[in-house]
């Protein structure tokens, strides 16, 4: 959380919103503040961009939102606490979030199996053609032809 904006502000959204409607929220301010379609300066429009990206992110995420939440609620009760959340710093009681990441989605599982068919292709043609083009396999050494 940077500043005293928090996540739902930046993104125009109501503490209790859907997942969907965070979505929408992110499509529609994305549109607005992509640096390659909007009007205002390139390095505002990036850091705007990046703020809802950050807040897209950790609110998207079911564990990192209710992590969010929690600090929301500590930090109004507590005017004095001034800790920053950050989605790669994690308070130490869940440490099982740390290193945690997202699970590779199906294009990216048919992109690796892909990649292995190709190796493994590869190496079989090189290994047939090597074959056939190599010198023969029982030949006498030349050390003992004299």
């Amino acid at each position: 959380m940077k500043g005293e904006i928090s996540y739902y502000k930046i993104l125009g959204v109501d503490e209790n919103a859907s997942n969907h409607e965070l979505r929408k929220a992110f499509c529609k301010l994305s549109i607005e503040l992509h640096p390659d379609t909007t009007s205002l300066e390139i390095d505002d429009a990036k850091s705007k961009f990046q703020e809802v990206l950050e807040a897209y992110e950790n609110l998207n995420n079911s564990n990192l939102r209710k992590i969010y939440d929690d600090k929301l609620k500590e930090k109004s009760r507590s005017k004095d606490n001034n800790k920053v959340l950050n989605n790669l710093i994690i308070d130490s009681n869940n440490q099982n979030l740390i290193g945690n990441r997202r699970p590779f989605s199906n294009g990216e599982l048919f992109s690796l199996f892909l990649l292995f068919i190709i190796i493994s292709i590869s190496l079989i043609c090189s290994i047939f053609i090597a074959s056939f083009t190599g010198k023969e396999l029982d030949t006498i050494p030349y050390w003992l032809v004299k």
